[in-house]
């Protein structure tokens, strides 16, 4: 059975990885959908783990805001990006008013965390690599920027689990996540930062060797943290994975947790880096 199911992880990863880096190489409208894919399916997922604490937030509202914010952020348009937020706000609000069930505290609260938690956050991935038009710097470079993220968090999880199984000892966060140790962890952050530093040797040559340093570690705190909020909601709801759509991996959010909380800090020190 584990021979079979790391079959199923490497043909999805196979298959799956080459489309997504030529989807960030290349950008556009192919990186836009393809973050626009992944934020609908894993709030799709979400809202089912909602569901089993009983929260019932309107989907199709958040499918259609979930898609104006990020082409909003892809566009540039941050005034339009504020201003679907503060509908989609308003328009859970007055949904829940117009309901017959009375669960509103549920399915409001439900509803604003699956738009800020995933969308918010994973509209950050395009502000990213979206983000040289506005510093003048090459386009090319926001490929680079992501790319970099998204290898140094695989590195992360590779050395994370790893090191965590062979010297171990320290429990990071029983409650939320059993198996995972401090010493785990700690070798998380140092791949993430080795991988951030071959990148920048390799492609990303935007970046100074410290700063792929900086963004190396950022990864691999933040991404660690992601991994943990989203096992936290999963342990929560009584759940293993939030699907089973990725055959060997589990579903979307399981697989792409950890840019959650990891691309929004490294867009905030790119921002500082060529602007401050």
């Amino acid at each position: 059975m584990a021979f079979k199911n790391l079959g199923k992880r490497v043909v999805v990863a196979v298959v799956g990885g080459p489309l997504i880096v030529l989807a960030v190489w290349y950008g556009g409208y192919a990186f836009f959908a393809l973050v626009a894919g992944i934020t609908l399916l894993a709030t799709y997922e979400f809202l089912k783990l909602l569901q089993k604490k009983d929260s019932h937030p309107p989907a199709v509202w958040i499918y259609l805001h979930s898609l104006w914010f990020l082409y909003a952020i892809f566009s540039q348009r941050y005034f339009l990006a504020a201003g679907g937020g503060l509908l989609f706000v308003v328009g859970l609000l007055t949904i829940e008013v117009f309901r017959r069930e009375n669960n509103a505290v549920r399915n409001a609260s439900g509803g604003l965390l699956a738009f800020f938690y995933l969308t918010v956050l994973y509209a950050f991935m395009l502000a990213i690599r979206q983000l040289p038009l506005m510093l003048d710097q090459p386009y090319r470079a926001g490929g680079e920027w992501v790319l970099l993220v998204l290898l140094a968090i695989w590195a992360c999880d590779t050395a994370a689990y790893f090191v965590g199984s062979r010297f171990g000892r320290h429990k990071l966060a029983p409650r939320v996540s059993p198996n995972k140790t401090v010493e785990g962890a700690l070798g998380g952050v140092l791949g993430a930062m080795l991988t951030a530093w071959l990148c920048q040797a390799w492609f990303a040559h935007s970046l100074s060797v410290p700063s792929a340093w900086i963004i190396g570690g950022l990864v691999g705190v933040f991404g660690q943290l992601s991994d943990l909020v989203e096992s936290l909601f999963k342990r929560d709801a009584g759940v293993k994975d939030t699907s089973s759509i990725l055959p060997g991996h589990g579903g979307i959010l399981d697989r792409f947790d950890s840019p959650l909380l990891a691309m929004p800090a490294v867009f905030v020190y790119l921002l500082w880096l060529f602007r401050g």
